[in-house]
């Protein structure tokens, strides 16, 4: 059986998490978030963090170690791997691109962008008690939206990947987007 790594991407708060948990409940790929993937590879190397040291850490560092960690766990795995993931990450100091060739070194053959309306993602992040993500507006999240979009467009194309963008609300009906 073959290999396929598909990238679904968005803002932190969109629900691409969520959404990949509904359309999962057959079982049908094989599900890794990128920020879980990068604390297990920080565990495993005796650095603790918590979620939201996240974003405060250097960013480069944080990208390495979801590589590392994303080979550690898929390590000899056949079929459909779905990678929650981020095309940017919001941090105090500013925006953070990731660049393609994390993409690339994990394996990603297909891009799916996940996109919701600004203020529905700004209710989901008050909502959220989990996690202490910036506080933004409707405007700032409609530009780092369209900057993520941008991001893996440019990284799809980068790639050779294929690329599918889906609103939130028509992910689980479209699941198409993610197994095909």
């Amino acid at each position: 059986m073959t290999r396929t790594v598909v990238a679904v991407v968005g803002l932190s708060g969109v629900g691409k998490s969520t959404l990949l948990q509904k359309l999962n409940e057959g079982q049908i790929f094989r599900h890794f978030q990128a920020s879980v993937l990068i604390r297990e590879q920080k565990a495993a190397m005796n650095e603790m963090s918590a979620q939201d040291i996240l974003r405060l850490g250097n960013i480069e560092d944080n990208q390495r170690l979801l590589v590392e960690g994303f080979k550690r766990a898929t390590d000899n795995m056949t079929g459909l791997i779905v990678l929650d993931g981020h095309t940017i990450i919001d941090t105090p100091a500013g925006i953070v691109v990731i660049h393609p060739d994390v993409f690339r070194d994990m394996g990603v053959s297909r891009f799916v962008f996940v996109y919701e309306d600004p203020a529905v993602i700004a209710l989901r992040r008050a909502g959220d008690s989990s996690r202490k993500r910036p506080l933004r507006t409707e405007d700032e999240l409609r530009e780092q939206q369209e900057m993520a979009l941008i991001c893996a467009f440019r990284a799809s194309i980068a790639l050779g990947a294929g690329m599918r963008v889906t609103r939130a609300t028509d992910f689980v009906d479209s699941s198409k987007a993610v197994i095909e």
